[in-house]
């Protein structure tokens, strides 16, 4: 097979360890047609000059960016830049295996349908299980909830090859995937609001609303540290995580649904607020007062780009969305692992 480019990004804020290893396994990398841009996107030191001095290999380019402009700003300055045919994202905190990369342009060279493959995400502490990420590819419920094949809420299943079959995904994560650049440059970057969380999923939703298809491919193996930046601030993180999912559904969801899929996930919000008192995290649960108010705070903004995009209905997108609740299957029903819930969703979608 003819070798395409392909370039990959990685943003570091204030994660030069993790960054170091990252590109110490990349450069194990069996395909070899990529090139690297290693992105500081505002650390406290300039770690893009560190980098370069540890790095003196062709492969990699490194650039600093003036301040922290999320997930979403640091990859967006960038796409304009690319020219190749793909464009990988690869966090920071994993580490890759010789043949991740050729498996992936394997699987896009294949099947011009897909705009987006993400290979199988494990824990990098526990390599036997999946990781919390990503898993073996994204999920959501009707209420905007995301899971994965292999993790539901906090429960990690371990990975005993029961989602090696490549299948139809409703989202890619972030810590690892690749895209053909053509499919960018029609639908737009990501949408710079979200900053972190839930950026991909909302990527990922406006994909297949033009068609395309996004799988996950478990013959390729990465390893994620889980969210090593992010967890030296987790209440600013459950922020982003309530905030960005009442955004995305906002957003996103044809007002047909929107109208009872909001108040209702409004309830479980508060849900989680009270939940979070019981559970003496006060933090946590004013990072969901401030959720709500964030989300009042954008609505003209909400109202403004929820017919921005001007994608065809896609009939198959519902079959990649469980039409229940996650919340209630997990809590109530005790449903804690994918394979667990209704038996289409283990199958390979057309």
């Amino acid at each position: 097979m003819a070798y395409p480019k392909v370039t990959i990004i990685i943003l570091n804020f204030n994660g030069l360890k993790d960054t170091e290893l990252c590109l110490k396994s990349l450069l194990k990398t069996k395909y070899q047609n990529f090139k690297a841009i290693v992105v500081d996107n505002g650390s406290e030191k300039n770690e893009a000059e560190i980098l370069l001095k540890k790095f003196k290999n062709k492969k990699f380019i490194f650039i600093r960016l003036n301040r922290n402009y999320g997930f979403t700003g640091g990859n967006n300055k960038i796409f304009p830049k690319i020219k190749d045919k793909y464009i990988v994202l690869l966090n920071n905190d994993v580490e890759v295996t010789p043949n991740w990369l050729s498996i992936l342009v394997k699987t896009m060279e294949k099947d011009g349908r897909i705009a987006v493959a993400q290979p199988k995400i494990l824990w990098y502490k526990k390599k036997e299980y999946f990781d919390y990420a990503g898993g073996c590819g994204g999920f959501i419920d009707l209420f905007g909830y995301p899971f994965t094949r292999g993790r539901i809420f906090e429960t990690l299943e371990k990975d005993n090859g029961q989602y090696d079959k490549m299948c139809n995904i409703f989202w890619a994560s972030g810590a690892a995937m690749i895209i053909r650049k053509k499919t960018l440059d029609k639908i737009g970057y990501f949408n710079e609001i979200f900053f972190n969380y839930m950026e991909e999923i909302d990527l990922s939703y406006r994909i297949h609303r033009t068609g395309y298809k996004i799988v996950c491919q478990p013959k390729s193996v990465v390893y994620h540290k889980v969210a090593s930046t992010a967890s030296r601030n987790m209440t600013k993180k459950r922020f982003w995580e309530h905030r960005n999912n009442l955004l995305f559904i906002s957003i996103n969801y044809p007002l047909s649904t929107l109208l009872y899929v909001l108040p209702l996930r409004i309830i479980l919000e508060y849900i989680s607020f009270f939940y979070y008192l019981y559970d003496k995290k006060p933090d946590f649960a004013l990072a969901i007062i401030q959720s709500q108010l964030s989300l009042i705070k954008n609505m003209p903004y909400i109202f403004a780009n929820r017919f921005y995009y001007k994608n065809k209905n896609n009939s198959k997108l519902n079959n990649l969305i469980f039409s229940g609740s996650i919340v209630f299957s997990y809590f109530i029903l005790k449903r804690r692992v994918f394979s667990s819930l209704p038996e289409f969703y283990s199958k390979e979608q057309d």
